[in-house]
């Protein structure tokens, strides 16, 4: 494990700090280890969530700009290691949650966008400056972005490198909530325990659906539906959900089927 990163699981849930200084930035390394520890934690069928969080006043400032080679092969790796990295947090088969507590910029920001659900500290700050430096955000945030904010709102903050608050960034959608920064971590774990309680099966299968939608088109979002909503249908989730509420009390899920990989 490097040592930008640091994780502990707890109760089916998964905290991920982003503990490299300054800033939370992510070199090579660090994200190398990060795409390890998302593959590893796919594995996990008892794992229910993920929170993605950063240390002092940073969540993430992204790359290490020191790094930097102004060479094709280097440059094609790089972009390439991002986007596997945001695409593998994307597609993870267990819901992830971007406790975003400070500064939030560049990569860190791709990051936070391919998580599912964003929380944001009244403190935070969210930007994609990289073409301040030259370059752009290159690594899924010119995709996912206009999702998540639409064509507009993406286009100003991209193309400006324009950084702006947590409240903007509720206000345009980019995250789903802004809370007081004392209470970030506890809103954020009260989120994972919520999603905890649900059928981790449903739950991949419904970020499958939604991923194939997004990525494809409706047409094929209503096929995956067609087809996880007869898989899901079959499973001892679905049996033990009617049960539950045939007998008015909280649904005990077992562990999530192996083979179900949210996104493929």
């Amino acid at each position: 494990m490097s040592d930008a990163l640091d994780v502990t699981v707890d109760d089916g849930i998964a905290l991920i700090r982003l503990t490299a200084q300054p800033l939370g930035v992510l070199n090579t390394s660090a994200k190398e280890a990060f795409r390890e520890l998302i593959a590893g934690l796919a594995l996990d069928t008892r794992l229910r969530a993920a929170i993605v969080t950063g240390t002092g006043t940073a969540f993430s400032v992204g790359s290490d700009i020191r790094e930097f080679r102004q060479e094709r092969d280097w440059l094609s790796s790089a972009a390439h290691l991002e986007q596997d990295l945001w695409t593998a947090i994307e597609e993870a088969p267990f819901p992830t949650i971007a406790a975003c507590n400070g500064t939030t910029l560049g990569g860190g920001a791709e990051l936070a966008i391919a998580c599912d659900i964003r929380i944001a500290a009244e403190s935070a700050r969210f930007g994609f400056p990289e073409v301040a430096v030259g370059t752009f955000a290159s690594a899924g945030g010119t995709q996912r972005l206009p999702q998540h904010v639409g064509a507009g709102n993406a286009k100003r903050l991209l193309l400006t490198g324009e950084i702006i608050t947590a409240h903007e960034a509720l206000r345009i959608g980019l995250v789903q909530a802004v809370v007081p920064d004392a209470d970030l971590q506890s809103q954020a774990r009260t989120l994972a325990h919520d999603l905890t309680l649900r059928s981790p099966t449903a739950l991949a299968a419904t970020k499958n659906a939604v991923n194939t939608g997004l990525r494809h088109g409706r047409n094929d979002g209503h096929a995956a539906e067609d087809r996880l909503s007869v898989d899901v249908g079959l499973t001892d989730d679905a049996a033990e959900g009617q049960r539950a509420f045939r007998e008015k009390r909280q649904a005990r899920f077992g562990p999530r089927m192996a083979r179900w990989v949210s996104g493929r």
